[in-house]
């Protein structure tokens, strides 16, 4: 995120380096516990996300068994897959496209057809919200999936990462919470949860601490001893981050979380306010636009300069720094694929990565007038 981290992790994080080296703090777990209502037992720090589902793949399947995952989603989780000699089985979720509110804004729930899931599979890697669609399943739809990994001994892996960032309520924002936290606690037991504050309190570089929340005893100990001996322990540097993250920073990821909400309603706007029809979405969390290169357009003629003039009374400043003379002609040419994209400054990550060519990851978790300016240079020349 284009935002500074909340002072009290700067502060904690300095207070740190000014201290002796040679102790380990052990904060993380009770952290952890209190900021998701779980038992602290339960709770195994770990050096970060992907390493976690690295290690937790190699430690509850053999080589060459099925692992289920969404065949559109974050890529390292796939690589996981394949570094560990296991075979991916991809499980689509669909929307309906014939939908106009769907296909041009606001989304309708996506839906996964529990009869494809796979019973020979030993695992399941999800992605939850989904990155880069930003997908939230129904609370009825986790138990679906949940019941049929629990009847079939399937082990579910979930990176939870991006759960702060909820936008089910557009006005309301807030965390999404644990992948089936309203399932039968007897059906969680072979659920793995793997989440960071890294994301969520914008602490990729240290990194922010990163976590294991596993209920059944036996999993759980087993995943332990997994990381143990790898030494893949999440750090001291991380775990004193985290705490001040969880124990101090909630107000500041509220103001965030708002500060987002007020950009995914821009995205809208800016696409009503152009008469452009493309297919997008922002899903119902995470703070990226996932969007289709291939078929924008719009029915009327719009000048791209008409979304700041919009705004421009409250952030003339910005603006005119931003995006400096107005004279220039426009015209509505979109990009149409990654490379052009490049080649106007916007930078964005390319939908190939999630095995999805031809879209585009946009980052919105940064000053309005970038997201404007970014969807200038895509749709306009």
């Amino acid at each position: 995120m284009d935002t500074q981290p909340h002072c009290a992790i700067a502060t904690a994080i300095a207070q740190c380096a000014n201290e002796r080296y040679g102790y380990q703090t052990d904060t993380l777990q009770k952290s952890v516990s209190s900021w998701h209502g779980v038992p602290s037992e339960n709770v195994i720090g770990v050096a970060s996300v992907i390493s976690a589902v690295d290690v937790a793949l190699k430690t509850f399947c053999r080589s060459g068994d099925d692992v289920m995952i969404f065949d559109t989603t974050y890529g390292p989780l796939v690589d996981c897959i394949i570094n560990n000699n296991l075979n991916v089985h991809s499980v689509h979720f669909k929307t309906d496209t014939n939908n106009d509110a769907n296909r041009h804004g606001k989304d309708k729930s996506p839906i996964v057809d529990v009869s494809v899931l796979s019973q020979n599979a030993t695992a399941f890697v999800l992605c939850h919200p989904n990155n880069p669609t930003g997908t939230v399943l129904s609370a009825e739809l986790q138990a679906e999936i949940i019941q049929f990994c629990h009847e079939n001994n399937i082990t579910i892996i979930t990176d939870e990462v991006h759960s702060e960032f909820g936008f089910v309520d557009e006005d309301s924002p807030g965390a999404i919470p644990l992948f089936g936290s309203g399932v039968d606690r007897h059906l969680q037991k072979n659920i793995v949860h793997i989440n960071s504050a890294s994301k969520a309190f914008n602490l990729a570089a240290i990194p922010g601490g990163s976590y294991a929340i596993i209920d059944d005893s036996e999993r759980r100990e087993a995943f332990r001893a997994a990381i143990t001996s790898r030494h893949l322990d999440a750090s001291n540097l991380s775990q004193i981050a985290l705490q001040a993250a969880y124990n101090n920073s909630k107000q500041w990821l509220d103001e965030v979380r708002s500060a987002i909400a007020l950009n995914r309603k821009l995205v809208h706007f800016y696409f009503k306010e152009h008469h452009i029809k493309c297919s997008y979405t922002m899903g119902q969390a995470g703070y990226f636009l996932w969007l289709c290169l291939s078929d924008a357009h719009h029915a009327l003629p719009a000048q791209k300069n008409s979304t700041v003039q919009t705004l421009r009374q409250d952030q003339t400043k910005d603006i005119s720094l931003l995006f400096g003379s107005n004279d220039k002609s426009t015209v509505f040419k979109p990009a149409s694929d990654f490379e052009t994209c490049i080649k106007r400054g916007v930078i964005g990550s390319d939908g190939s990565l999630f095995n999805a060519p031809g879209f585009i990851r946009l980052n919105l978790a940064c000053h309005p007038l970038q997201i404007i300016e970014a969807l200038n240079r895509l749709f306009f020349v």
